[in-house]
């Protein structure tokens, strides 16, 4: 055993030294700076997979953050816990940069920073609200299976051809793969088409990333429903008092407008890497960015804007992680039927409502029939007409974009397909390919979720999917 570790260390000394020897001085610089992006990346990446989303440890690995953050697993040393922490550093003397998250049940995972002790994280108050009953009435009200009976052959045909497409690999080349792990479809709110790749089931929550966005504004939605913020009033936070900052409304803050410096990016150092991987208190952290344009005048996307978000809203319900957890489970998910859906902390306590949340691809299915049914549910109100209109609606900074929910005029389509598309085609977009299509006109909603290092692949994948079934529904 020993021989073998020896070895192993030298073959992972040789590529490291390959890797820094062949690099420009000024790319050695950079990936030195990388590593602990690279090493929180992984971090949290085969905490939430395997632990909140109960994948096979050895397949997140090796398949879905290996080939993220290369070339770092030349020189990493993953110690995986189960059900308790994975934490990922190097083995070069001075260049460890280790990275730890912890997983609590009912919470997913969190990373804990250099500076912040696990045990504090772990000494949180929470309490987990209990899931709904289970129903087997048909989906959206229950865990009914797919029902396809009023397609045509020809519709069904179009489905399974369209899912074979979205499944699909056109590489062996691990970090060029789409690695889809889910295809559902909602039609005239019935479940008519639901896909897992093999070895994944409907139970297992999934990333969202970014649709995590979505979710956060629709959390934002129901409090203006509340009454207990208004869309353009000032957001109000604290540390924001008596600076230029405190003129940001809500309004600038949901459209990626607030002003605040920000460089988005998931590889290397970086604004969101640095946020993600080494902040305790990121939403404070993301709130400190300089104001660098008048509010609501520049689209700039941040996934520290609605960490900010999260952050007052927080605070708005009385400042405990608990209150504001409990609020968007009774207020959103619980109404929909959603088990088990959470968006994970930081070290604080704060929802990382840019990229965090993870729930069942057959839940974020769910979300996107609120969106389509205007916000109304077995008539209940759950986000109020308003806030629909502006979460769907146009900004003035950007027509591609609303309160956090991206639009058919987005850069983000295709223009051949976008031409296609009915005006009032909505979506939620995450990293890796996540996405949640939603077209209310024609009451459709198209959900893909997975792994993907080939996203304007799976973005075309998917929106073709979606012009088809608008004109053959």
């Amino acid at each position: 055993m020993y021989s073998s570790r020896l070895t192993r260390q030298v073959v992972h000394s040789l590529a490291l030294a390959a890797v820094i020897t062949l690099a420009a001085p000024g790319a050695r610089a950079n990936l030195i700076d990388d590593i602990p992006a690279g090493t929180g990346y992984a971090a949290l990446e085969i905490c939430t997979r395997t632990m909140q989303s109960q994948d096979h440890y050895w397949r997140v690995r090796e398949l879905y953050a290996a080939p993220k953050v290369l070339p770092l697993p030349a020189i990493w040393m993953v110690d995986y816990l189960p059900g308790i922490k994975v934490n990922v550093r190097t083995w070069v003397p001075l260049l460890s940069n280790q990275r730890t998250a912890i997983f609590r049940k009912g919470l997913g995972c969190t990373v804990t920073p250099p500076g912040t002790r696990e045990a504090d994280v772990r000494a949180q108050p929470f309490r987990a609200v209990m899931p709904p009953p289970v129903s087997m009435r048909p989906w959206p009200l229950g865990e009914g299976p797919v029902d396809s009976s009023g397609l045509s052959t020809s519709q069904q045909a179009l489905l399974k051809s369209h899912g074979d497409q979205i499944f699909s690999e056109s590489t062996a080349q691990l970090n060029k793969k789409k690695n889809t792990i889910a295809f559902l479809v909602a039609h005239q709110g019935r479940l008519i088409h639901e896909r897992y790749a093999k070895d994944y089931q409907r139970d297992q929550p999934q990333l969202g990333w970014s649709m995590t966005k979505s979710l956060t504004a629709m959390v934002a939605g129901a409090m203006v429903t509340d009454g207990l913020l208004s869309i353009d009033a000032p957001v109000g936070l604290p540390q924001w008092t008596g600076s230029p900052k405190a003129a940001i409304t809500w309004r600038q803050l949901l459209t990626m407008s607030p002003g605040l410096a920000w460089k988005e990016d998931y590889t290397g150092s970086n604004d969101t890497t640095e946020m993600l991987f080494s902040q305790a208190d990121e939403g404070s952290w993301a709130a400190d960015r300089p104001l660098t344009s008048p509010p609501g005048t520049v689209f700039n996307y941040s996934t520290g804007s609605p960490t900010i978000a999260m952050l007052r809203m927080k605070q708005l319900l009385g400042g405990s992680h608990q209150a504001l957890y409990d609020y968007y489970q009774r207020r959103l998910l619980t109404p929909l039927g959603i088990r088990h859906g959470v968006i994970e902390p930081d070290a604080t306590g704060t929802p990382i409502g840019g990229a965090r949340g993870v729930l069942r691809p057959v839940d974020w299915l769910r979300l996107g029939q609120l969106i389509a049914q205007g916000g109304q549910w077995q008539g209940q109100t759950l986000i109020n007409e308003e806030a629909m209109k502006f979460l769907v609606g146009p900004s003035s900074a950007n027509a591609g974009y609303g309160g956090y929910i991206w639009r058919q005029a987005s850069d983000e389509v295709p223009s051949d397909l976008a031409a296609r598309l009915p005006t009032d085609t909505v979506f939620f977009l995450g990293h890796m390919g996540q996405l949640t299509v939603i077209v209310p006109s024609k009451q459709l909603v198209v959900v893909r979720m997975g792994a993907s290092f080939d996203k304007e692949t799976v973005k075309r994948d998917v929106m073709g999917t979606v012009a088809d079934l608008v004109e053959q529904l």
